[in-house]
């Protein structure tokens, strides 16, 4: 009998959700992930609605300390209690979809057995400890898993037959978020069927495509509560990008204290290096001190994210501490200056990302944006 920690697992739950008739609306309530949500993207949510997740997933007055995330535990509780939400009567695999326009998010939603020794559930980027430190002491508070980290694995076969095969019935849940997406979620909890699928998945490996942050927290959290059963597990999305391909996109830098003089006097050798910003080459690292462009370009296989880091930071002097991170290169133009430079990145290629991941190498924080990104709050686990 085969270890169950070196295989691949997603277990069924009994999930919950919030109640149509208890809230303005099922997409009211829901959120982005809390590492993408700008400003005003949570003042948006916050006015959407009383019960929006962003009151739990995003802790407000950080001078608390600790006791920031008493706040959010009290209101999860206050919203059980209430029956603003309510748990599932019996454990299931969800299919979860998600459309907006062209784009298109469908796979499963469970249980996710952890894998400390990385054989199944591969990471591809490092984590910040402070974020994870965050996201543990919010778990660990509101004794619950909010969040659901996204995993991508290949040719999912009987696995990815279920899951087509239950979105031919009615949903369970249907929702519209403020930008149009629309959400539908069936349940699967016929036992046969469920067998097939843990079977297929034992096949497999996944790679953490969403929530390196969320899953070390996990994992410290086992460590922490190793006499928890259910600290064994956290709640994941499990997508077969080949039959459901997911988006790849750059997560853009904003670098206090350089300027375009030092890089282009403090570049290695063997760097192209042009005026301007050059569109269309997938493996350029564009710079802008909000006036003018420098554009470098250098022939390797290595993604050019982990040559920023690995080889022209250094060279520069830059201090990894000191950088933001910007899903969107508005936002990082926004506070580019003379001083501190955006640096626009072109996305790793997905062969790339696969292929340090199965090798063990991971690439640095913040590498990539898989999406699209599941909605926050239309299912969630508690321990």
């Amino acid at each position: 009998m085969p270890d169950p920690r070196g295989v691949l697992r997603l277990e069924p739950l009994r999930a919950w959700r919030f109640v149509a008739g208890k809230v303005s609306g099922l997409g009211a309530v829901t959120s982005p992930p809390y590492d993408v949500l700008e400003p005003a993207i949570v003042r948006r949510l916050t006015d959407s609605d009383l019960h929006n997740m962003v009151r739990l997933i995003l802790p407000r007055d950080p001078d608390l300390g600790r006791g920031r995330y008493d706040e959010p535990a009290h209101r999860l509780a206050r919203w059980q209690r209430d029956g603003v939400v309510v748990q599932d009567e019996r454990p299931a695999l969800y299919v979860y979809e998600q459309r907006l326009g062209s784009a298109v998010l469908c796979g499963l939603v469970g249980s996710l057995r952890l894998d400390p020794t990385r054989q199944v559930v591969l990471p591809h980027e490092e984590v910040m400890p402070h974020w994870v430190e965050d996201r543990l002491q919010l778990m660990e508070a509101t004794d619950a898993d909010l969040e659901p980290i996204l995993l991508a694995y290949a040719d999912g076969g009987a696995a990815s037959d279920a899951v087509d095969a239950a979105q031919s019935g009615e949903p369970w849940v249907e929702a519209e978020t403020y930008n149009g997406a629309e959400h539908r979620i069936w349940r699967i909890d016929d036992p046969e069927v469920l067998a097939t699928i843990e079977l297929e998945l034992a096949k497999h490996e996944a790679v953490i495509a969403d929530g390196h942050h969320r899953y070390a927290a996990y994992l410290e959290r086992q460590l922490r509560e190793p006499y928890r059963q259910t600290a064994e597990a956290g709640l994941a999305m499990l997508v077969d990008y080949i039959r459901h391909p997911l988006t790849l996109d750059p997560i853009h830098r904003v670098v206090p204290g350089l300027d375009l003089r030092t890089v282009q006097s403090r570049t290695p050798a063997g760097w192209q290096m042009q005026p301007g910003r050059v569109e269309g080459d997938p493996d350029r690292i564009s710079i802008t001190d909000g006036s003018s462009w420098l554009t470098l370009h250098t022939d390797s296989e290595v993604p050019t994210v982990a040559l920023l880091h690995d080889v022209l930071f250094p060279a520069w002097g830059v201090v990894e501490d000191d950088l933001s991170f910007h899903h969107t290169l508005s936002d990082a133009l926004a506070l580019a200056g003379p001083q501190q430079v955006a640096v626009e990145l072109a996305a790793p290629r997905m062969d790339q990302v696969l292929r340090s991941a199965a090798q063990g190498v991971v690439l640095p924080q913040k590498a990539t944006s898989f999406g699209p990104k599941p909605r926050v709050g239309l299912l969630f686990r508690t321990l």
